[in-house]
């Protein structure tokens, strides 16, 4: 990443400002504001070079306590409208007569992340289907309980004259060498393989049977309520080592290998042999507490993995950062352990922990219940809280009409760049978590579900949260 500044920048401001407005620039970290872009690169001019590469955290930047406050009195008519909206549509011009979703429900807070105040709510205490919202508290859980410097190590042990290939949480290996400036493929399994062959060699061994470890991870059957759904393209095992996520295609962010931890192990074993040390089929095994450690690679910074998991709301990466916390943790390698672990994180932010009710920690399933003004509260923690470990939520959340999983979204719109927030879609569930900055410049933080509408009628729902985030920002 370029680190020197050839021109004056305060041309590119000028620029920046000029073309695309002051919340992109804030977004840029060109001025003053909430958002920020953590690890990414700008296209500049060779002569124009910026250093964007942020690795401590920071407290939120561009909270205006000096600007005017929100009113309940300000808030209840786009309350009003998000309930309306969701029970008769966005579209209907008589809404008298059209015929009402009865049981589409509707949830928000909004908080004045100033003061830490909650303005308004609706529903805001009632257990809602959150979607993928629920990935903000998969963020707080192993960010608090691994640290934002924490790396995936994979590894390499060695033990009567067996191999074992062991994993920790690293699902975003590169088969070949790794790259450290890259969240994905920051490490590489031709470099374990290279470092492991070497020492091999010393000890004078050319030929070994090669043991898959995955035992870290426990139980890896998927939830029954994934496979009900038939939702397979978007989830796969929660396993402690694959390549590229476990896609089957790395140009797509969805469709999984059938088995992505062994496809790793068998890269791994194919690399062994580039390197001259001939290996047997690969078995699954656990290393025995005897076996001596070879070689390691380690991953990204956790912070960043998070940053990835969030800008792209990846289903597999959220599982694996409550699964490692689990863990670490002790509470157990399964599903409920990773539900332990978040409800634990989440007592220690002195939250009410029987307010994260999921099944997961992705959001992938539609018996998930959180309440929205849980996940308010985890997002105001994040943007204001004591606890500095959190803070990399805020920086790793879609900018509205930017980049991520809302970069179609408010285009054109008062939200354009100045909404940072957390999405969430499934058949009959869609959320937002986030902050946003309104006109007058007050930063309010919130949470929004619409729920158990007809299914077929997501994308009204989503008009309708929209319509309401969007009305934050034009007060």
């Amino acid at each position: 990443m370029r680190k020197s500044v050839l021109l004056p920048l305060i041309l590119l401001v000028a620029l920046v400002i000029g073309s695309l407005g002051y919340a992109v620039a804030d977004a840029y970290n060109l001025v003053p504001g909430i958002l920020t872009i953590e690890k990414q690169s700008l296209d500049l001019p060779q002569t124009v070079q910026i250093d964007l590469n942020t690795t401590k955290a920071e407290a939120t930047k561009g909270i205006n306590e000096q600007a005017n406050q929100v009113t309940p009195e300000q808030l209840k008519p786009l309350m009003d409208q998000l309930v309306s909206q969701a029970q008769h549509g966005v579209d209907n011009k008589s809404q008298e007569s059209a015929s009402p979703d009865t049981n589409a429900r509707a949830g928000a807070v909004v908080i004045d992340t100033a003061s830490g105040k909650t303005i308004a709510q609706i529903n805001g205490n009632q257990l809602m289907t959150p979607a993928s919202s629920s990935k903000i508290i998969a963020a707080a859980t192993a960010l608090d309980t691994l640290g934002a410097q924490y790396r995936f190590t994979t590894s390499t042990h060695f033990a009567a004259g067996k191999l074992y290939l062991r994993g920790n949480g690293d699902q975003l290996l590169s088969p070949n060498a790794g790259n450290p400036d890259a969240i994905s493929g920051h490490a590489g399994l031709g470099d374990l393989a290279a470092k492991t062959a070497k020492k091999l060699k010393a000890q004078k061994v050319s030929t070994t049977q090669l043991f898959l470890d995955e035992s870290i991870f426990g139980d890896q059957n998927p939830l029954p309520n994934w496979k009900a759904q038939g939702n397979d393209r978007y989830e796969s095992k929660p396993t402690p080592i694959a390549i590229n996520n476990g896609l089957a295609n790395p140009q797509l962010s969805y469709g999984y290998l059938p088995d992505p931890a062994l496809s790793a192990a068998q890269q791994f074993a194919q690399r062994m042999k580039d390197n001259g040390i001939s290996v047997e089929a690969v078995q699954r095994g656990t290393a025995p507490k005897e076996a001596a450690m070879l070689a390691e690679v380690k991953s990204a910074a956790l912070h960043e993995i998070v940053h990835e998991t969030l800008k792209e709301s990846n289903n597999m990466l959220a599982e694996v950062l409550c699964r490692a916390s689990a863990a670490k943790i002790g509470s157990g390698t399964n599903f409920a352990g990773q539900i332990k672990a978040a409800q634990k994180v989440l007592k220690k932010l002195h939250l009410e922990s029987a307010d994260f009710a999921n099944q997961d920690c992705s959001g992938l399933s539609t018996e998930d219940r959180i309440k929205p003004a849980l996940l308010a509260a985890v997002m105001q923690k994040a943007a204001t809280g004591s606890d500095s470990q959190l803070r990399p939520i805020v920086s790793s959340l879609p900018i509205g009409a930017l980049d991520g999983t809302l970069d179609t979204r408010y285009s054109q719109q008062a939200a354009s760049g100045n909404v940072r927030a957390k999405t969430g879609s499934l058949q009959r569930a869609r959320s937002l978590t986030g902050l946003v900055t309104t006109k007058s410049g007050r930063t309010l933080t919130f949470a929004v579900i619409i729920d158990s509408y007809k299914e077929g009628t997501g994308e009204n729902a989503r008009a309708a949260i929209d319509n309401f985030v969007n009305g934050l920002a034009t007060l």
